[in-house]
């Protein structure tokens, strides 16, 4: 079984704007979601894109500018608790 991830990335910046992620059986939801993106995308600097892998670790090894420390600290940041990011 594999995963799929639809990845929003800032090409100059280096950074994660999302990232999306999806069973094999929802292919078809990350599909739409690709392409919703996209259609609304209208700046070359915004990569947008599906993976497909085993993991998210072999993601991050196969296309590692998408999940490096500096690529994924936008992502981390929209996770932390709200009491983390206050202190």
């Amino acid at each position: 079984m594999s995963m799929l991830a639809v990845v929003k990335y800032a090409r100059r910046e280096g950074l994660l704007l999302s990232i999306d992620r999806y069973s094999d059986e929802e292919g078809p939801a990350a599909s739409t979601r690709m392409s919703d993106l996209e259609e609304v995308n209208t700046d070359d600097n915004i990569e947008i894109v599906m993976l497909c892998a085993d993991s998210e670790q072999t993601m991050a090894i196969t296309h590692g500018k998408y999940f490096s420390d500096k690529a994924m600290r936008n992502i981390r940041a929209q996770q932390a608790p709200l009491n983390s990011q206050l202190n």
